[in-house]
């Protein structure tokens, strides 16, 4: 496993949050950060009694993107600014990624589905 994430969001990331247990726990704020200190120790407990990490793994992992966030808070800004946009009927916040330029694919003559095209028309 990284020990930091390696993906980008749409609105970027000025503070990396490392994927592990002390870097997660600085990152979060007071009220989050008591949350996670409780489920931290109830994995580290469940850990003394069987021997295994797993758990433990479990809660930095489920806490880690709640991390990121509040280290850089102006990544909730950028969606929630965008949810609101959504809301308001701007459907340019989804870009070009929510529909397909043609009926069907195979109806264009593109780089990409042009020989299944000759494909299919020499075997009609």
């Amino acid at each position: 496993m990284a020990d930091a994430d390696v993906t980008t969001p749409l609105y970027g990331v000025r503070i990396r949050v490392d994927k592990t247990g002390p870097a997660v726990h600085a990152a979060l704020d007071a009220e989050r950060r008591a949350e996670f200190e409780a489920e931290f120790r109830a994995a580290l407990a469940h850990a003394d009694d069987r021997f295994d990490l797993d758990a433990v793994q479990d809660v930095v992992e489920r806490w880690w993107p709640m991390a990121v966030l509040c280290a850089n808070p102006e990544i909730q800004e950028g969606i929630d600014a965008d949810r609101r946009r959504a809301a308001a009927g701007d459907h340019t916040v989804f870009g070009r990624t929510t529909s397909y330029p043609h009926t069907h694919p195979e109806d264009t003559d593109g780089p990409v589905h042009g020989a299944m095209g000759d494909l299919r028309r020499r075997t009609a």
